[in-house]
């Protein structure tokens, strides 16, 4: 019989190549969304969706017991739905922790305990590396910011869940076709300027959305348990190394600066104050700007070739994709 898979966020960036991929596999797939998610990159026929509100307890248990009684149970749950970008602080908990902890609740209350949920998280709940050392499993988790804090406070209560089999998943900056971030780095060196925050010397790990998707489906068919599974492409980059790559690919030449750290500071507080007018949230805040001034976002993720990982894209040849795709779908100016 076909599997039962649920793939909550599944709007999102990464949430929406879940899919995809689930449905390769054969599963029989639900995507959770919320009532206004868009379906932009969910159309495929086979798709099953379930609305999901995690912050309404009752909501929550009428959504469950209502697949319940049509399907059965969720053999796996893949938790992909969160918040990476708020206007305060609380928010993130709010948003990365309590909803967590409610559909945690919600499963056990309904019987609904899958044989493994897999919680997608992110590097930033451990922070940066130790001096020049990668980032590993073990580490002490010191994350730098609400959003990562708030994901390890995630984490904690998954693992503190008796009888309860999970695994989390941590990636490094993850980009690929449909990201927003990195695109906004693309979109300056199409324009000509080649921008560096604070240090041209940061240690930088990279993996393109299709190695993630991979990585969350060995480890979620292994029997990996309980456990923290970091992933990378596994390598090291600095930021000269990155943009130089995609001056080649795009065919830029470009003027290039680096912003101060005492400066980048004041700019992140003006950018910071003018989206709190304007109802937005910019790419550089204080926040985030403490992400960008660590030094080393390197990553030991060894243990994933235990259960086969070996990645598919190099950060060149995974950003030749990428920009492709920008291009092809007009979001890019195609090279001269």
């Amino acid at each position: 019989m076909k599997k039962n898979i649920l793939i909550t966020g599944s709007s999102g960036f990464i949430g929406s190549f879940i899919v995809e991929e689930a449905i390769k596999r054969n599963y029989t797939t639900f995507a959770g969304i919320r009532k206004s998610s868009s379906k932009e990159y969910l159309t495929n026929t086979n798709i099953h969706f379930l609305e999901l509100n995690f912050s309404n307890e009752n909501a929550l248990d009428q959504s469950l017991q209502e697949f319940t009684t049509q399907y059965g149970k969720f053999d796996y749950i893949i938790h992909s739905a969160g918040l990476t970008k708020a206007k305060n602080k609380e928010d993130y908990f709010s948003v990365n922790y309590d909803n967590t902890k409610r559909f945690i609740h919600a499963l056990q209350k309904n019987n609904l305990v899958p044989n493994k949920f897999l919680y997608i998280s992110s590097l930033a709940s451990f922070g940066s590396g130790l001096g020049d050392l990668p980032i590993t499993q073990n580490q002490p988790q010191q994350p730098l910011t609400a959003y990562g804090d708030s994901k390890r406070k995630a984490e904690e209560f998954l693992l503190q869940t008796p009888n309860f089999p999970s695994v989390i998943i941590n990636p490094t900056a993850v980009y690929g076709p449909r990201e927003k971030d990195f695109y906004l780095l693309l979109k300056s060196i199409e324009k000509h300027f080649e921008i560096y925050i604070g240090s041209k010397n940061q240690l930088l790990s990279f993996v393109h959305v299709y190695d993630l998707v991979d990585a969350i489906f060995l480890a979620m068919e292994s029997s990996i348990v309980n456990e923290r599974v970091l992933v990378s492409d596994g390598e090291v980059y600095n930021p000269k190394i990155v943009n130089d790559f995609i001056k080649k690919i795009m065919n830029r030449k470009t003027i290039s600066f680096t912003i101060p750290k005492y400066p980048t500071r004041a700019l992140a507080i003006i950018t910071e104050t003018i989206g709190k007018l304007s109802g937005s949230i910019p790419i550089l805040n204080r926040e985030r700007l403490k992400e960008f001034e660590a030094m080393n976002w390197s990553v030991d993720c060894s243990p994933l070739k235990n259960i086969g990982y070996k990645p598919t894209y190099t950060l060149e040849n995974g950003l030749q994709q990428t920009i492709q795709w920008y291009q092809e779908n007009g979001l890019l100016k195609k090279n001269r």
